[in-house]
């Protein structure tokens, strides 16, 4: 099989969940990893939105905002992951994608093994690069 369409293979098989209170920001984010080949996402406004869709579904990689409305932040949310409290999502990659530069909640991120920290606004080239190292692959063998 050509090496090429093997990659495109695994770029069409991703499923995102994109977890942020601003639709702007989760419709933004559909389109960049659209652009990028990845065109299977959930999106969800809340933390108990993202726990049913992760209920329901067998999610890849999550798209983390920090600064959401209702209850929980993002490291609430991806502690609550993190703990095994939500079955079957301990593992699963999280990226977090937010305006929130402060050293702290970056440091926070990566006590609770997010893998990778954006900053708004992002390009899809960002995001591709670290889709594929939270997924432990180099980014030009992509």
């Amino acid at each position: 099989m050509n090496e090429n369409v093997h990659k495109q293979i695994i770029w069409d098989s991703i499923v995102c969940l994109i977890v942020d209170d601003d639709k702007f920001s989760r419709t933004f984010m559909k389109t960049a990893l659209y652009q990028i080949g990845i065109k299977n996402t959930k999106e969800a406004s809340s933390a108990d939105e993202a726990v049913e869709l992760l209920r329901s579904f067998k999610i890849d990689v999550i798209f983390l905002d920090q600064q959401m409305s209702g209850g929980k932040s993002g490291l609430d949310f991806a502690k609550d992951l993190k703990s095994g409290a939500i079955e079957g999502a301990k593992d699963t990659p999280i990226i977090m994608v937010t305006v929130d530069t402060k050293e702290k909640t970056v440091l926070d991120a990566k006590g609770l093994g997010i893998q990778e920290y954006l900053v708004k606004p992002i390009s899809p080239l960002a995001l591709k690069k670290r889709i594929c190292t939270a997924f432990g692959l180099k980014q030009e063998r992509v």
